[in-house]
């Protein structure tokens, strides 16, 4: 988790950040928090969550018109603000993510718990580092990840160059076939596209 404590300090942090959501204040200095909203959604279709004192109708409307995808209101429990979250988060990944711990990507079926996988109910056989980069890739759909945060979440222990991403997705390409919608965007990473 990271935070800035005005309007320009936030859309600097989340510009390197690979953030998956925004929590941001409406009554932030520097700029407001509406006119951060209006900024990243100028390059960033994260889910944004307004926070604000403020009680009228027309600004939440204004909010929401901006690009926030939900406004909670102040006070609020911690508890209300984790299940807004969760729920974001939920719906900006594009696949059901079952309670056992199941994600479906189109014609894939990505079992976490045994790291099994199916594609059109057939079973692919994956190595370690491949079923660990499909996770990568389908836990946030739509989204540009680099090498980098590839490497991070596949191979999080061991110093590897990265150019190994691309061997590997070459083969998860091989083994799933055109089930699996992966874009190269150049100069950047990878996205899976969603389903």
């Amino acid at each position: 988790m990271m935070e800035a404590s005005s309007g320009p300090a936030a859309l600097d942090l989340f510009r390197g950040s690979g953030a998956d959501l925004a929590i941001v204040d409406v009554m932030l200095p520097g700029f407001d928090g509406m006119e951060l909203v209006r900024r990243l959604r100028e390059s960033s279709d994260i889910p944004v969550i307004l926070l604000t004192a403020r009680r009228e109708e027309g600004q939440r409307i204004a909010g929401l018109r901006l690009g926030a995808d939900d406004y909670v209101m102040k006070p609020f429990s911690v508890p209300e603000l984790v299940a807004r979250v969760s729920a974001q988060l939920r719906r900006a990944r594009g696949f059901s993510e079952s309670s056992n711990g199941a994600i479906r990507a189109g014609d894939i079926e990505i079992d976490l718990g045994p790291r099994r996988v199916w594609v059109a109910g057939v079973e692919v056989e994956l190595t370690r580092r491949e079923f660990d980069l499909l996770v990568a890739l389908a836990s946030r759909p739509d989204r540009v990840l680099s090498r980098t945060e590839l490497l991070r979440d596949a191979w999080p222990t061991t110093f590897v160059a990265e150019k190994t991403v691309d061997v590997h997705l070459a083969s998860l390409r091989r083994k799933i076939g055109p089930s699996l919608k992966v874009t190269a965007v150049r100069g950047v990473g990878y996205r899976l596209e969603r389903p």
